[in-house]
């Protein structure tokens, strides 16, 4: 049995990550603490030389688990580390996601399905963002066989307010279901930071023209849409069977039809993305659409297939 120890994990997120876990037949929580328990412990995370209630209620955290979701940040994400990975045991960071991922040495960034060879030796992973996951799930095959300009790349993502982050200044009190859509972030810089990055390490391709990101109040989950010029590699091949092939062995994917009306809803409470991709005749364009539940196929399904990863465990088992 896998003990797992959820530290800081929020929100939607925290929740649903919450109920795989008890769902797991190979893992069972141990300590679930957030930041609110550690304050009202008194930690303050400036150590007291490890005499805080609240610092020695953390180091206990660690000590009754074999991987720790973390989604603490700044001295105590620097204390768990040390404590845990001096003691044997493993990290996925959930916390707030950096361009590179993470702000500890050494740590594997990026998607399960992408990256399922290093997170098998990984001690500390992190995964992207939800946006940048429904972004670089639609990519991937597309970079990997050259089949776009990467240049030529235009990326909107559509989102409910259950993505936005705490602190964004969106006025979000009143959305109905009646609003219309909202530009949530026009350059969206730190996601298109976020998927170069990703390009980079993966294809060697660093350059990304546009993204932008939207709220539509009333949904949850994001609709990312793709478009993009054909590269050298595109030959008019079933652009929907290379998806297939590419995704073949990640059970947590679904790949439509270019007649499927590849609707919001498709992704909604689901463990797995669903993706549908077509040219256009007249054009020549190639486009995308991935639909993925922020809060579980985003975050906290990719979590758990990440930890499944990192203990040789097949990637369906818990979801």
């Amino acid at each position: 049995m896998i003990w797992v120890g959820i530290l800081g994990a929020k929100g939607y997120f925290g929740e649903e990550l919450s109920k795989l876990i008890a769902e797991h037949q190979s893992a069972q929580v141990s300590t679930v603490l957030d930041l609110q328990e550690l304050s009202e412990s008194g930690c303050g995370f400036g150590r007291s030389n490890g005499k805080s209630a609240g610092y020695l209620k953390m180091m206990n955290a660690v000590n009754r688990s074999d991987v720790i979701f973390n989604g603490f940040s700044g001295t105590a994400a620097e204390d768990i580390y040390s404590k845990a990975l001096s003691n044997g045991k493993k990290i996925i960071d959930v916390g707030d996601k950096h361009i590179d991922g993470s702000a500890y040495p050494g740590s594997v960034f990026g998607l399960s399905e992408l990256y399922k060879d290093k997170m098998k030796d990984a001690s500390i992973a992190a995964n992207p963002s939800s946006y940048c996951t429904g972004a670089m799930l639609g990519l991937a095959p597309l970079a990997a066989g050259n089949l776009i300009d990467i240049n030529t790349a235009v990326i909107e993502s559509k989102s409910g307010i259950s993505c936005l982050r705490c602190g964004d200044k969106l006025e979000c009190a009143g959305i109905t279901a009646d609003d219309g859509s909202k530009i949530y972030k026009m350059e969206s810089r730190d996601y298109a930071e976020e998927v170069k990055g990703q390009m980079l390490a993966l294809f060697g391709k660093d350059a990304l023209s546009s993204y932008v990101s939207y709220i539509i109040p009333g949904i949850k989950g994001i609709i990312t849409s793709i478009t993009a010029e054909p590269g050298t590699g595109f030959c008019g091949s079933d652009i929907s069977e290379i998806y297939r092939g590419f995704y073949k062995f990640n059970p947590l994917i679904e790949v439509s039809g270019a007649d499927t009306i590849n609707g919001a809803r498709n992704g909604f409470d689901k463990y797995f993305c669903s993706i549908s991709a077509s040219t256009d005749a007249d054009t020549g364009k190639i486009t995308v659409t991935t639909i993925l539940d922020d809060a579980v196929r985003g975050s906290a399904s990719q979590a758990v297939q990440t930890m499944n990863l990192m203990y040789g465990i097949d990637g369906k088992v818990g979801l």
